[in-house]
């Protein structure tokens, strides 16, 4: 799967190969979805650094939530199964 953006310079713009991609720390993948209580949460998801909740904006959330138990996981992870499948 392509990613939604990428700031390589090697890479080509109709590069197909996911393999590449997903150990790129230069693809970028935007997603979001709501927890178990309806908070939406986005984020933007590299392979090499993982996600980075950001805000409506787009700016990053100023705590972002580092304990696997955070409901901000929750989703992430349903999304990253889902968009990531094999």
């Amino acid at each position: 799967m392509k990613p939604d953006s990428c700031t390589s310079l090697y890479c080509s713009p109709d590069e197909t190969s996911t393999d590449y991609c997903l150990k790129c720390n230069h693809a970028i993948w935007f997603g979001s979805g709501k927890d178990r209580n309806g908070k939406l949460w986005q984020w933007e998801y590299t392979p090499l650094y993982g996600p980075l909740f950001v805000g409506k904006r787009g700016e990053p959330l100023a705590r972002q939530p580092i304990q696997e138990n955070h409901r901000a996981w929750e989703p992430f992870e349903k999304w990253k199964k889902a968009k990531f499948r094999r």
